[in-house]
């Protein structure tokens, strides 16, 4: 298929994701320039993977939506992803992207497979975990906190996460890979995704940028809640959500490519 007539049908494909909600419309600009470069590099398999984790965490955004909405943590009403968000859940999936183009090598797919199961994980553990009846346990501060803190985990989060990145890893290793081959990329991929993971919850219980709420007192991410600004908590000023994102799908990218290319 020329890349012409593919532009327009994934055009019409982040389109309708941008009509349901699911991105802003500088998300779907963003999806659709990574899209093409996915595809440019790896092909509909490549693509597929992208898909794979964009679908499944934009369903499980919507999925007990008002039940999420109504927790009072730093869960909000989602407007869709925007660039931002894009870049930071896929950021390592485009730079895959761009450097098989340029330097076309096995390394480039194992980064974008990794990659895009620590960003499942992250998501599949936040989307479902938050549900949990009981509170998260705050890894470094040692006590029960409120749902959605960073740097908190619960065994319901543990096992969603487990289980997005692994099947970011089932599908890369059918897609791409055979015979023995493909059981070693499923084990790293999805034990580099979900440890991508835990990298995240430990960055973003020490150095993400948090803020407290002068209204309602709980700790959230946004300078402004409750309609007032907040008061800094803790964390460095470029250490946002989406920094921490990126860096830790990018670890996990690079953890796989190193565990299999040269361990």
């Amino acid at each position: 298929m020329g890349w012409f007539v593919f532009g327009i049908i994934l055009g019409c494909f982040v389109f309708a994701a941008f009509k349901l909600k699911m991105l802003t419309l500088s998300g779907a600009i963003a999806s659709w320039g990574m899209g093409m470069v996915v595809y440019g590099a790896f092909g509909f398999s490549g693509l597929s993977i992208l898909l794979l984790f964009f679908i499944s965490s934009s369903l499980l955004s919507k999925w007990e939506k008002v039940k999420k909405q109504q927790i009072r943590t730093l869960v909000k009403e989602s407007k869709g992803r925007d660039a931002g968000q894009v870049f930071a859940n896929g950021g390592g999936a485009f730079f895959a992207g761009a450097g098989y183009l340029m330097f076309p090598h096995p390394f480039w797919l194992l980064l974008l497979l990794g990659s895009l199961a620590e960003a499942a994980a992250d998501t599949w553990a936040s989307e479902v975990g938050v549900l949990s009846r009981a509170k998260p346990y705050h890894i470094l501060r040692r006590q029960r906190v409120e749902k959605g803190i960073s740097g908190a985990v619960s065994p319901l989060g543990l096992t969603a996460a487990a289980l997005g990145s692994f099947v970011i890893s089932v599908a890369g290793a059918i897609l791409f890979f055979h015979g023995g081959r493909a059981f070693i990329v499923f084990l790293a991929v999805g034990i580099a995704g979900f440890f991508g993971n835990v990298l995240d919850t430990l960055i973003g219980g020490t150095i993400q940028l948090s803020y407290r709420c002068k209204v309602c007192g709980i700790e959230v991410e946004e300078a402004d809640h409750c309609g007032v600004k907040c008061s800094k908590l803790k964390g460095w000023p470029a250490v946002t959500n989406n920094t921490v994102n990126f860096v830790s799908s990018a670890a996990a990218g690079l953890a796989t490519g190193v565990l299999i290319l040269w361990l």
